[in-house]
């Protein structure tokens, strides 16, 4: 089964999307992020520390981003297996969520994306 072009980006869109948000997090949290690494990393985010756990799972929310983002792109590219469209709608609920929660955020990139992933491979004469 073929794969749409526009699909065929969504893994790189995934992980600039990933990038973009790890880059959002470095420039708005980096004052809370430094003691992560001046205290060594083992055990800096305490129970109860909210500006730093907060950075913490905003930049590592980025990084599964990019993750989720190159597995999407290996499957479609090396593997020729198009993500299940429950991968698409799983993270349609996420956005749909984040961005009624907040809306002044970017969850709002993620929907174009999720839309692209629940789409149908089957292609007008393939």
């Amino acid at each position: 089964m073929a794969v749409r072009k526009i699909k065929q980006q969504v893994g790189v869109l995934l992980m600039l999307t990933g990038l973009l948000h790890s880059g959002v997090g470095l420039t708005i949290y980096m004052k809370h992020l430094l003691p992560i690494f001046s205290e060594g990393v083992w055990d800096t985010v305490q129970e109860g520390d909210w500006e730093l756990g907060t950075s913490f799972w905003f930049m590592m929310f980025g990084f599964l981003l990019i993750l989720l983002g190159y597995l999407t792109d290996w499957m479609i590219k090396k593997g020729k297996i198009s993500p299940p469209a429950a991968f698409g709608w799983m993270l349609f609920l996420l956005c749909v969520i984040g961005a009624v929660t907040m809306p002044i955020s970017g969850f709002w990139l993620g929907l174009p994306q999720a839309w692209i992933l629940t789409r149908k491979d089957i292609l007008a004469g393939g």
